[in-house]
């Protein structure tokens, strides 16, 4: 690394940013006037806001499967300038969500020394074309990046932005399982219950509906033909040409059939079976801690198993979006800023996996504007490249809870000495 880069390395940051951003922002295709601007789902999320505003009532239906405080995400962009129009106030509050991200990112590489997260944010986030702009997961994704920079130090912090992400998008909740320590942890998820009792209640006072509904629409859900599981049906498709039958439903295409009912039904076993292997990692961990294995306790340990739970939950899921790499991205930035990191090969095959990701989408689809997959050698070789990352993470927390504990070298210089002829 050059002097001249270690000296001026935040100003070419910030001005890579500008750059990427504005190359993201074309995607949208403000100033495109032979395809026009693509929308996706601000188009929905307008009309939401229109209903939260003026109705003052939760958006329902099966198109609603967030918690309360997506509605105040959705509210922000009408806090800028009207004349700007719902679309542009929305990409810029992602924007600064996205910037948020970006800075605390540079904050920790900064801390650890190591640029190369602050490069995936950067460089990586593109690759998803305009979907960071054009979903809320930034909103969600910088509230557990925050949490993850502040694990150890602040636990009232650290419960309370994993807290206000879950009430945007349920996943950043599982950031509290990078805490291993009891006193931390009970602080930290009182904190947490706290801001989700909290935004629930103002959400509650301030619209009219349940804003518990969303868990009964996420529980219908069936096989979207973006998940990890629904590989079999592209790879027949690939062999022999037959596409499998997909309808619009809950906001995405599923697959139509009785063997991906039964696929559907089946995931939710397996992402409990994985929550309680998470759980028993957790346990694992926090024992052998107190056991003396002083090297789990570090940061970069939590960072990794963290990362290493959402892509679990991820791969076993019955939903996989492109707005899903979003949150990946932003755990494997986090990861990627400490040389110590375990999970850097999984971390850099999510990356690579995002290209097919978005890939598949070049055209529009009839229903609306939601874009469909044109290509199911992609697809195919995206969830295994997804499956692979995430066994070969949980391959390498394994190996590292199992590690024997090393001994100190003053330990060791001891029992040489001991082990001496005429010692």
């Amino acid at each position: 690394m050059s002097d001249l880069y270690r000296r001026h390395k935040v100003p070419v940051w910030a001005a890579v940013w500008l750059l990427t951003r504005a190359l993201i922002v074309v995607q949208v295709g403000f100033w495109n006037h032979t395809t026009g601007v693509n929308t996706e789902d601000v188009r929905l999320y307008t009309e939401w806001s229109d209903q939260l505003a003026h109705d003052h009532t939760l958006p329902g239906g099966q198109f609603w499967q967030y918690p309360p405080g997506a509605a105040f995400v959705l509210l922000l962009p009408r806090l800028g300038l009207v004349a700007q129009g719902y679309l542009s106030c929305f990409v810029a509050a992602m924007l600064a969500f996205d910037l948020i991200c970006f800075a605390l990112i540079a904050l920790l590489a900064r801390r650890e020394g190591r640029d190369a997260g602050v490069w995936v944010w950067l460089l990586a986030m593109p690759m998803l074309r305009a979907v960071p702009v054009l979903r809320f997961d930034p909103a969600a994704t910088a509230a557990a990046i925050g949490a993850l920079v502040v694990i150890h130090r602040r636990p009232a912090w650290f419960g309370a932005l994993a807290g206000l992400g879950a009430t945007i998008k349920v996943w950043p909740v599982a950031v509290l399982f990078g805490e291993w320590e009891w006193r931390r942890l009970l602080r930290a998820c009182l904190v947490a219950g706290a801001a989700v009792a909290l935004v629930f209640a103002v959400g509650k006072i301030a619209f009219h509906g349940d804003p518990l509904e969303f868990l009964k629409e996420q529980g219908g859900r069936g096989l979207q033909d973006e998940s990890v599981a629904s590989t079999p049906w592209h790879l027949r498709e690939l062999i022999t040409g037959e596409k499998p039958f997909a309808y619009p439903r809950y906001g995405s295409n599923e697959i139509a059939s009785h063997p991906a009912d039964v696929t559907a039904d089946l995931l939710k076993w397996v992402s409990l079976a994985v929550l309680i292997a998470i759980a028993v990692g957790w346990a694992a961990r926090a024992k052998a801690i107190r056991a003396g294995r002083e090297d789990l306790a570090d940061a970069v340990v939590s960072r990794d198993f963290v990362f290493t739970a959402v892509l679990l939950l991820v791969v076993a899921s019955r939903v996989l979006s492109p707005q899903y790499m979003v949150w990946l991205f932003g755990l494997a930035a986090v990861s990627l800023t400490e040389a110590r990191t375990r999970i850097a090969r999984p971390a850099w095959i999510v990356i690579g996996a995002a290209i097919l990701t978005t890939a598949p989408y070049g055209s529009l689809g009839a229903w609306g504007q939601m874009p469909i997959y044109a290509s199911p050698f992609n697809m195919v070789v995206r969830n295994g490249a997804l499956l692979f990352a995430a066994g070969d993470a949980a391959v390498a927390m394994v190996a590292l809870l199992r590690r024997p504990a090393l001994k100190p070298a003053g330990d060791a210089a001891v029992a040489t000495a001991g082990a001496a002829p005429g010692g």
